[in-house]
């Protein structure tokens, strides 16, 4: 005799908890549109419980997934969820903000050049290493702080400190015209882009003066013929590479303006 087939595929745990609050949002939203109508509130939430008979699996990327039990399905685990009402200053007080992290370049872009495994990438996951910012705040010692962090996620110290030279170099992520003084300037956006001291930067191959320098961005003033080319900025001898293009310059494949005759009739 054959048993119950399964439901569907697991959702990530996230994604379902985001779905209910996503809805909860919704319910408020209209309960805010009814108040401006005029019409009197007759309800309100302030508790939710769940208990929710789920099979619980872990992807091959660690995700954890639930998939809900069906009719008569045995074996399932029971989950009990508690939604209640918090307050601003809990949110402010234990919410991270991406926007906040001094560096949030995903961590695992860097793994390649370490050389980490998924499952080593994972465990880091686990730690709440997401983005360069949060590793980097975890070994504020350097190389002694590593070693802990190595034996604690059985990592080889060798790939964390490979992966924290790789997020030290310099990159190049974008670019902007700012208009200062009559001047047409160019912001170059990007991680690590100075030491404290001014980098060397060259835009299409031409060295240039640099008016202001922060890790996360730099100010230089182009020569008065630059239009397209490559940015190259270099930091401590490393080398960090992005593309430019001037207001007004033309796009790859379009004509360049034809220079308009000076002069009158004589």
């Amino acid at each position: 005799m054959n048993g119950p087939r399964p439901t569907g595929r697991g959702v990530p745990v996230e994604e379902f908890l985001s779905a209910i609050g996503e809805q909860l949002d919704r319910a408020q939203d209209s309960l805010a549109i009814k108040a401006r109508t005029g019409r009197p509130l007759t309800w309100a939430l302030r508790e939710m419980k769940l208990a929710l008979q789920v099979f619980i699996e872990v992807d091959p990327q660690g995700h954890v997934l639930w998939r809900t039990a069906g009719p008569n399905e045995t074996g399932a685990s029971t989950v009990n969820l508690e939604f209640t009402t918090i307050t601003r200053p809990m949110i402010e007080e234990n919410t991270y903000s991406v926007l906040d992290d001094s560096d949030a370049r995903p961590f695992d872009s860097f793994g390649a050049a370490a050389d980490l495994t998924d499952e080593e990438r994972i465990r880091l996951r686990r730690l709440g290493v997401r983005t360069v910012g949060q590793f980097r705040r975890l070994s504020p010692q350097g190389q002694t702080g590593l070693a802990a962090i190595g034996d604690m996620v059985n990592i080889p110290v060798g790939k964390l400190e490979a992966a924290l030279r790789a997020s030290a170099r310099p990159s190049v992520t974008g670019h902007e015209a700012v208009r200062r003084d009559d001047q047409t300037l160019l912001r170059v956006h990007g991680q690590n882009l100075s030491d404290g001291n001014h980098p060397e930067v060259r835009l299409a191959g031409e060295p240039v003066e640099v008016l202001e320098s922060r890790p996360t961005h730099l100010l230089v003033r182009p020569l008065e013929h630059h239009r397209t080319g490559q940015i190259e900025v270099t930091v401590n001898g490393e080398r960090a590479t992005g593309f430019f293009r001037m207001p007004g310059a033309p796009k790859p494949g379009e004509p360049a303006p034809r220079p308009q005759p000076s002069g009158g009739p004589a």
